[in-house]
Formats: C-alpha cells, sequence, structure tokens
C-alpha cells in the first residue's frame, strides 16, 4: 500500500511532485508513491526505498550510493547520468528505463526486471545481476567486467562494444544468438 503524502527531511513526498536537488540522504521513504516525481540531481545516498513507486520518474544526475531500492518499480524512469554505487535493486522492476551513463558499480540487482532498459555506456563492474532479466536491453559500451551474470537472461540483448572480461556465468545464462563468453 503506498502512502498519499509523507515529508522526509522537510520535504513533501508525493506523485509528481517536483523535488529538484532534493536533500534526501539517509530518507525513509519505502511503500511511497512518487510516481512521475522530478528527482532531477536530488541527494539520496543511504536512502531506503523498498517498494517505492518510481514510475516514469526523473532522477537523471540524482546520487544513490548505496541506496536501498529492493522490489521498487523504476518502469520508464529516467535515471541517465545517475550514481548508484553499491545500490540494492534486488528484484527491482526497471523495464524500459534510461540508464545510460549510470555508475551501478558493485550494485546488486539480482533476480532484477530490466527488460528494454538503455545501459549504454553504464559501469555495472563487479554488479551483481544473477536471475536478472535483461532481454533486449542496451549494454553497448558498457563495463561489465567481474560482473555476476549467473542465471541471467540476456535474449536479444545489444552488447556491442561491452566490456565483459572476468564475467560469471552458467549453463543457465542465456546470452544473445551467436554470442559467446
Amino acid at each position: 500500500m503506498f502512502f498519499k503524502r509523507n515529508k522526509v527531511n522537510g520535504y513533501v513526498i508525493k506523485a509528481k511532485a517536483k523535488l529538484q536537488r532534493a536533500d534526501l540522504e539517509y530518507g525513509a521513504l519505502s511503500n511511497m508513491n512518487m510516481k512521475e516525481a522530478d528527482l532531477y540531481g536530488a541527494r539520496m545516498s543511504f536512502a531506503t526505498l523498498t517498494l517505492v513507486n518510481l514510475a516514469s520518474a526523473n532522477l537523471s544526475n540524482a546520487k544513490l550510493d548505496q541506496a536501498n531500492l529492493n522490489q521498487a518499480d523504476l518502469t520508464d524512469a529516467n535515471l541517465n547520468g545517475a550514481i548508484m554505487s553499491g545500490a540494492s535493486l534486488i528484484q527491482a522492476n526497471l523495464t524500459r528505463a534510461k540508464l545510460s551513463r549510470v555508475i551501478l558499480r558493485s550494485a546488486d540487482l539480482s533476480r532484477a526486471i530490466l527488460t528494454e532498459a538503455d545501459l549504454r555506456g553504464t559501469d555495472l563492474e563487479n554488479a551483481n545481476l544473477s536471475q536478472a532479466d535483461l532481454s533486449g536491453c542496451d549494454l553497448r559500451g558498457s563495463d561489465l567486467q567481474k560482473a555476476n551474470l549467473i542465471g541471467t537472461n540476456l535474449r536479444g540483448a545489444k552488447l556491442d562494444g561491452a566490456n565483459l572480461d572476468a564475467v560469471q556465468s552458467n549453463e543457465k545464462t542465456v546470452l544473445p544468438d551467436n554470442f559467446l563468453l
């Protein structure tokens, strides 16, 4: 169940909220409806955002280091240029999300849904993508070195120019047609 509105660090949190460059670090924002919110450049490091609805939200250039976004809905969200090192996005829905040039180094995206997401030029070094669905996503020019791809679905993904050095995979990892690791 989502709350209609709430205050965090003095900011009113609600759907379609205008929170550009807001300081929400360490904020407790779980279960909130922030659909279509404008969080451009917001500082949300270490925030707890479990089960939050951020569908179609603008989080471009936001700082989300170590944030907990487990089971968050980020469908169609814009996260271009965001910094999300060490963030936890376990079972998050990032369908069609814009994640180009995002820093997701050492992030946990296990069992996340990233179908048709734009991940061009994204830093996923040492990220956990085990059992994630990246079918149809665009990973061209991304850094996936040392990433955990065990059981990951990459069917139809674009991997041209991606760095796949030392990735972990297994027989359950589904690769694009005619692609070998």
